[in-house]
């Protein structure tokens, strides 16, 4: 199921329980994850890097950052997750890039754009204020609002959307680009 999560619904989102708001935005994905994305992203794996988390909780992320599932928003969630994972060094970082980039079959596979912004997702992820947001037990926050968690976290919706925009600026070319400013409103 493919959603974008543009202004409006962020508007909406906003004061929306992060249950609820999973919910709406993923009840009907039943994506069924290959064991090699497994493997390096799962908490229940024994060869999993820095950053693992839950397929729910890395739903709640995608809610949180207001990301959709095209490949550069999973990219940009993953890059966050890596990076607010104090312990992610640069091996982690060569041996995800050369899975993602190599191994990992199709549509989980990264572009050279795709590693753009995860880099843009680990520089976020690493700067705001809550670290380990992937060791964070979500249910405690599952009657709390979107805006209450994103203030307890320090994600910031200015902040993000700053950051799509210089993704959309980066990728001039790219189908997403093209879509946005198809969808722009006028000046």
């Amino acid at each position: 199921m493919a959603f974008d999560l543009d202004e409006t619904f962020q508007i909406d989102v906003a004061h929306t329980h992060l249950k609820e708001a999973h919910t709406v935005v993923f009840s009907l994905d039943n994506t069924k994850i290959p064991f090699v994305v497994w493997l390096l992203e799962n908490p229940s794996s024994p060869l999993a890097l820095p950053g693992k988390i839950s397929l729910r909780y890395h739903d709640y992320i995608h809610i949180l950052l207001g990301r959709g599932i095209s490949p550069e928003d999973e990219a940009f969630v993953i890059g966050f997750t890596m990076g607010n994972d104090l312990k992610t060094n640069k091996l982690h970082l060569f041996v995800y890039k050369v899975f993602a980039k190599f191994i990992y079959p199709y549509p989980y596979n990264f572009s050279t754009l795709d590693f753009i912004i995860f880099d843009l997702g680990f520089v976020y992820g690493r700067k705001i204020k809550v670290k380990q947001i992937n060791d964070i037990n979500f249910e405690i926050y599952h009657d709390k609002s979107i805006n209450h968690i994103r203030d307890l976290f320090g994600i910031h919706t200015d902040e993000i959307q700053l950051i799509r925009k210089f993704e959309i600026w980066l990728t001039l070319d790219s189908k997403t680009s093209k879509k946005y400013y198809e969808n722009a409103p006028a000046l």
